[in-house]
């Protein structure tokens, strides 16, 4: 049980404006906290955009000098419902509680027994733009309440490598784009880039506010610095201009600003919250030599990201951004308005939807193995295995496919790709249909479910050791090397892979990637629970001396050593420790943090069988704010063959 604080609520404005020193001093005390959680950002934003009364939490600890917590909420009426959300929610990117470190679960938990006791106030919390660390994630809700949580803003960031010279910064293409627009602008006049100060930051902003609104209106468009705004972020600006955390960028031709880019100081390097450029200028692609130059003028202060913020516009993925994902939570209590319709959509045993899903199921998952592989969501091979598996024989699987049509086009072609791989491997599919009919009896949950596991793999391994930890293989050794090397291929795009670098697997199956990376790492250890797959895995990677293999107890990675691995990685592993059960899974994780060393990265490729994605994304973001990970990459489908959903986390080095 966490430490229990004190909360002190603060109702009114002016108390929440008398708490800027204190509050101030929270912030620096929190390193994941954004330059969005600090006073300078959402006190005017309480003056000039907020609701008149606040609900802001002040969290003690008995134990502690100063703030532990601030939860800085308010209640908002939309529509018939009171709605609890945080202060700063629509124009900030990235919203959450200050949390002091070793207090994060206690100050989440704190705000939600809060809201349980003042629970005749409000209907509904909707907590959105939460990174996937936020503490907010991580707390459980109280009995009787529904929660939904869900993936919400895709917030594109671009890592500046350590050490990185000017010629490291940009792709080979880019670097080139970059010098011709420059040549361009070189041409028509001076050019001169500049970063407010305090004489120059209301021109600045003037200027800013011009180009953004020009560009925007040059595409029938509004843009999001409209009259009622700027007010906010003039007084922002000055606010965070006074801390060193504004990076107001304006880009001068001849003395004329224009192009502008507003970023913000974060602690490990900038977000690029607006820009704007003058489009009679647009020939010259100022915007891009604008945030050229605004990144080169984040390498030399030493930063690491550049984060794009809230987005998936297509310019950013041009300077190699990968998404990290915010999280929506919404939580409503048992007497909340609107709650018994929620609560009765979500029984079990409710009427109409559930039953017809549950008399549809056999039928629908055959036809949806075929519609997946139509549609090209999954390959003929997945396809095969699911369709195997719904229709619970090979014969089964053959009568639906000859009833299966397709019009024309790719769909026709893909379904007969799948009649192909039923009539080239008919062997095989015989023997994975029997497989996965020796899969679904052989789970378990709880104490159990290693035992079963261990027992069901080795029978699998027996039978075809690729097929038994790949079934969309079918058997076949080209086939699993083909797959193995689309993980390895993603390893080493994500940087994961070195010869310094010490990796883990948690079940490593018969060895297939032991094998493949222990030449591009200094060790690779490898676990798994079925004894007879770890005798293969040593058969598999004999002679490599730097990989090491051994049985795991399958609940946790106690024998594990602490703080010596710089990856620790699960390929289809983890639906097995969901299917355990909850415990399991939250040992597994505690521990990946333990044996990490800071800065190491957990990667879940395929987190569980359940069919849910939101759920699964949710559930990873709860693990990782509880157990000090940044989540990264979130339910991503980065592989052509196979059909498994990547998660990317990477640990917090203070928590």
């Amino acid at each position: 049980m966490s430490e229990r604080l004190d909360v002190r609520v603060l109702n009114r404005r002016e108390e929440l404006e008398a708490l800027r020193e204190p509050w101030d001093a929270l912030w620096q005390r929190c390193p994941a906290a954004t330059t969005f959680q600090r006073p300078e950002w959402l006190l005017p934003w309480c003056r000039e955009l907020g609701p008149e009364e606040v609900l802001a939490l002040v969290l003690r600890s008995p134990s502690a000098q100063g703030l532990v917590g601030l939860a800085p909420l308010a209640i908002h009426r939309i529509g018939a419902e009171r709605v609890v959300a945080l202060l700063g929610a629509g124009i900030t990117d990235y919203n959450d509680v200050l949390a002091a470190p070793g207090y994060e679960r206690a100050v989440a938990e704190a705000v939600l027994a809060f809201l349980g006791e003042r629970a005749g106030a409000w209907d509904v919390a909707d907590l959105h733009d939460l990174r996937g660390s936020s503490p907010l994630l991580a707390a459980d809700a109280p009995p009787g309440w529904s929660d939904e949580v869900e993936k919400h803003e895709a917030c594109p960031r671009v890592v500046i490598p350590e050490g990185a010279g000017p010629d490291d910064l940009f792709s080979p293409g880019m670097r080139a784009r970059i010098a011709r627009a420059r040549k361009r602008l070189a041409r028509a006049g001076a050019l001169r880039v500049e970063v407010a100060g305090a004489d120059s930051l209301g021109e600045l902003l003037d200027a800013l506010f011009a180009n953004h609104r020009a560009r925007w209106i040059s595409r029938g468009e509004g843009g999001v610095l409209d009259e009622a705004l700027r007010p906010f972020h003039r007084a922002a600006a000055a606010g965070l201009c006074a801390r060193g955390a504004l990076r107001l960028f304006g880009l001068r031709l001849d003395g004329r600003i224009i192009a502008s880019l507003y970023g913000l100081a974060e602690r490990d390097g900038l977000a690029s919250y607006i820009t704007g450029f003058d489009p009679e200028f647009a020939w010259y692609s100022p915007g891009l030599v604008m945030l050229a130059s605004a990144i080169e003028h984040t390498a030399r202060e030493g930063a690491r990201t550049v984060d794009f913020l809230r987005g998936r516009e297509p310019y950013k993925y041009a300077w190699g951004a990968v998404d990290r994902w915010t999280y929506r939570r919404r939580l409503r209590h048992r007497g909340a308005r609107g709650a018994a319709a929620v609560e009765g959509a979500a029984r079990p045993d409710g009427r109409g939807e559930v039953e017809g899903a549950a008399r549809a199921s056999g039928r629908g998952e055959v036809e949806g193995a075929m519609r997946a592989v139509m549609s090209g969501e999954v390959s003929p091979e997945v396809g095969l295995v699911r369709l195997l598996g719904a229709a619970g024989d090979l014969a089964a699987a053959e009568r639906a496919l000859e009833a299966a049509q397709a019009g024309a086009g790719e769909p026709a072609a893909r379904l007969e790709a799948l009649r192909r791989c039923v009539a080239e491997r008919r062997a095989a599919c015989a023997t994975v249909a029997e497989m996965l009919g020796a899969h679904r009896d052989g789970g378990g949950a709880g104490e159990v479910a290693p035992t079963r596991t261990a027992a069901l793999f080795d029978a699998l391994c027996a039978r075809s050791e690729e097929a038994s930890v790949a079934a969309y293989s079918l058997g076949d050794p080209a086939l699993l090397d083909r797959a193995t090397r689309e993980v390895v291929e993603l390893l080493e795009r994500w940087g994961l892979l070195d010869q310094d670098r010490a990796i883990l697997q948690i079940g490593c199956g018969i060895g297939r990637f032991e094998a493949a990376l222990a030449p591009r790492v200094r060790e690779a250890w490898g676990l798994d629970v079925a004894p007879r797959m770890i005798e293969a895995a040593r058969r598999r990677c004999a002679g490599l001396s730097n990989v090491v293999l051994a049985v795991s107890s399958g609940v946790d990675l106690r024998d594990v050593p602490s703080a010596r691995f710089d990856l620790v990685y699960a390929v289809d592993s983890f639906p097995y420790l969901v299917g355990a059960g909850a415990a399991v899974v939250d040992r597994h994780v505690a521990d990946a943090r333990r044996v990490l060393v800071p800065g190491g990265e957990l990667v879940l490729l395929g987190y569980s069988y359940r069919g849910d994605p939101a759920r699964d994304a949710a559930d990873v973001a709860r693990l990782a704010a509880r157990h000090g990970f940044d989540v990264l990459v979130s339910g991503e489908r980065p592989f052509s063959l196979w059909d498994g959903l990547a998660y990317r986390l990477r640990r917090i080095a203070h928590r």
